[in-house]
């Protein structure tokens, strides 16, 4: 809630690859998987892909999904298993928890509830944001006062409905950085200037790790849970620069310590505790920041990769098939993350639309995902979009057919974090030159009966450019503002990644990408 948070391939080798597919054939458009296998529903219609719901506690405690109450959480849960989630990821922590723990401070500690709202705890909150915080406060203490505990009720929630049942720890939580004396921070926190990041703290050091490592076990303790979490993506920073070759072995330890954790809790509790991490969009880019999960998995420490995006914009090239094809021989089933956000590098960040939302899910299924994970829902799609647009994606998300049929869209997006040596630069665009290269990943051809369009943004430039995919002429069809619609040829069309060219004869700035099905 509270948010801080293409390479152009032109050589001949490289170009094969345009026209590659992720494996997808008619036959299975539907497939979907359960721990990497597919499950057909009750019903008996088409199999339906595995859907994760990751829930920011936040949202649920300033009343977005009604009054913050123990029967407010049974009919939220209930309307979004209704909708076809499969497993619920439940977050119970930032630098603190929304309940009473006994090994971390809870959100309200310091609070004094007879002091008003002018007490020296309030102090240093932002001012736009200052009612809404303040009520945030109050109502998870109102929540615990009235005996409940956020996570058992929505894991009790969830089992009754058939989810999975997940608690989600955010490992590295630092929104505020610059508001020292803001109360989401945690007295470690404050206590250790010396050990911050830009964000975050230094997990080089073993305090840090054994703070974490307190909180992971009380929740494998405290819950009857059916798998954990370790959101390395909120936030993605662990160690400091040139230590994170050193810091993914300290890493490592930590990921085994809990993987020992998560199996005494499965003695405990008579059934199965997986245990996920959500890190980076690709393998090298998780490394690079101290997070080498195709080692963790390749150990048998992990039974999911979430992979993707951070806050700054949702990842349009998440390279599953990459992830999938360095897992052969494990288990290990591999996730799409997609965030909320969406940002071309030169566009600045936004809410993506359903139609840049539903383009995204279908190359992930088409690229080989075992699922899609959905992550601050409820910012943009609940808020923004007409609930009938938000409904209608979640129902859609784990079918390829039923997002295939709709309007879809695909952007070149930033990919956000990034690492040295990863081929490309964090940001793509804008582009200036004459000669724009561009390629983008877009999972099935569309069908015949939609139309296709290539879209760039050329601030300032209302003249037609010379654009092709695949090396085909798409002629101009319209300008909308500064957008620039070019219809695509059928036949100029392929499976997964398509190359667009854009010429003028004199340099051009270039600010969005895009091709469209409708």
């Amino acid at each position: 809630m509270w948010g801080p948070s293409v390479l152009l391939w032109t050589s001949a080798g490289a170009a094969v690859l345009l026209c590659m597919a992720a494996g997808d054939d008619e036959a299975s458009a539907d497939r979907g998987s359960v721990d990497g296998r597919a499950t057909e529903q009750n019903d008996g219609r088409a199999p339906r892909g595995r859907v994760i719901y990751n829930l920011d506690a936040s949202e649920f405690f300033v009343g977005t999904f009604g009054p913050p109450v123990p029967e407010t959480i049974d009919e939220f849960v209930d309307s979004h298993a209704a909708l076809g989630i499969t497993d619920l990821f439940i977050n119970v922590n930032a630098k603190r928890t929304n309940y009473r723990s006994a090994v971390w401070e809870s959100v309200w500690d310091g609070y004094d509830p007879a002091a008003g709202d002018d007490q020296p705890f309030f102090a240093q909150i932002e001012p736009e944001q200052r009612t809404r915080y303040i009520q945030y406060v109050k109502n998870v203490l109102a929540l615990h006062e009235q005996g409940c505990d956020y996570g058992k009720r929505m894991i009790d929630a969830a089992r009754r409905d058939g989810l999975k049942a997940w608690i989600s720890l955010r490992m590295n939580d630092d929104h505020w950085p610059y508001l020292l004396e803001h109360p989401g921070h945690s007295t470690f926190w404050k206590s250790h200037q010396e050990w911050r990041l830009t964000y975050g703290l230094d997990y080089e050091q073993a305090e840090v790790r054994e703070h974490y490592m307190k909180l992971i076990r009380e929740v494998c303790e405290r819950y009857d849970l059916d798998g954990l979490e370790l959101d390395f993506l909120r936030f993605p920073y662990y160690f400091r620069p040139g230590r994170e070759h050193e810091g993914a072995k300290l890493m490592t330890v930590l990921v085994e310590e809990t993987r020992a954790i998560t199996r005494e809790a499965e003695k405990r509790l008579g059934h199965p505790v997986a245990l996920a991490v959500r890190v980076p969009s690709t393998p090298w880019i998780a490394r690079r920041n101290g997070l080498d999960a195709i080692s963790w998995a390749q150990a048998g420490l992990v039974d999911l990769i979430v992979a993707g995006g951070w806050y700054l914009s949702v990842d349009s090239d998440v390279p599953v098939e990459t992830w999938k094809g360095l897992l052969i021989g494990t288990d290990v089933a591999v996730a799409l993350s997609v965030e909320s956000a969406i940002n071309s590098g030169a566009s600045g960040l936004r809410g993506m639309s359903p139609p840049e939302m539903r383009g995204l899910l279908l190359s992930g299924w088409h690229r080989g995902a075992d699922a899609v994970y959905l992550f601050n829902m409820f910012t943009g799609p609940y808020h923004d979009w007409p609930r009938e647009d938000h409904d209608r994606l979640l129902r859609d998300a784990g079918s390829r057919a039923r997002l295939r049929a709709g309007p879809r869209r695909h952007a070149l997006t930033i990919t956000h974090p990034w690492a040295a040596g990863e081929r490309g630069e964090e940001r793509y665009l804008p582009y200036v030159g004459t000669h724009g290269v561009f390629r983008l990943y877009i999972g099935p051809k569309p069908l015949p009966s939609q139309r296709v369009q290539i879209e760039l943004v050329t601030p300032d430039h209302d003249e037609p450019l010379e654009v092709r995919l695949n090396g085909l002429l798409c002629p101009w069809s319209h300008l909308a503002g500064q957008r620039h619609c070019y219809d695509v040829p059928p036949e100029a069309l392929c499976d997964g990644y398509n190359l667009i060219e854009a010429s003028a004869e004199r340099d051009v700035t270039i600010t969005w990408v895009e091709i469209s099905a409708q």
